[in-house]
């Protein structure tokens, strides 16, 4: 009765009112798995960036680049300042680098294939 008292275009009876929700058209529940990836962070996206990988350089491009760093570090000694400790280590680093190419290139026995 009180409903009736108001004065609306297209008014609801008690028992619609109370019956709503169940009239209402709902969506279907959203699994577990799409609630987490609605909710987390997107972690496909950063999976996907790590498992890029590097592309492989060789001794000798390592080596080559070495030799620039060095000379380049050698003829602006005026504009940076660089120690000579600084420069020691980069050329241990490429004194190693010589050192690991040259034993990758040995030569392997044919007996270590035989097995």
């Amino acid at each position: 009765m009180l409903i009736d008292q108001f004065d609306f275009d297209n008014p609801f009876t008690a028992e619609e009112f109370v019956e709503y929700d169940e009239s209402e058209i709902t969506a279907e529940m959203i699994s577990d798995e799409e609630i987490l990836k609605a909710v987390l962070p997107n972690n496909q996206e950063k999976e996907e960036d790590e498992e890029v990988p590097l592309p492989p350089i060789s001794y000798n491009e390592a080596i080559e680049s070495y030799d620039k760093i060095i000379l380049y570090l050698e003829q602006q000694e005026n504009d940076f300042d660089v120690k000579k400790e600084d420069l020691k280590y980069i050329k241990k680093l490429r004194k190693d680098a010589l050192k690991l190419r040259f034993i990758s290139a040995r030569q392997i026995n044919l007996d270590k294939f035989i097995k």
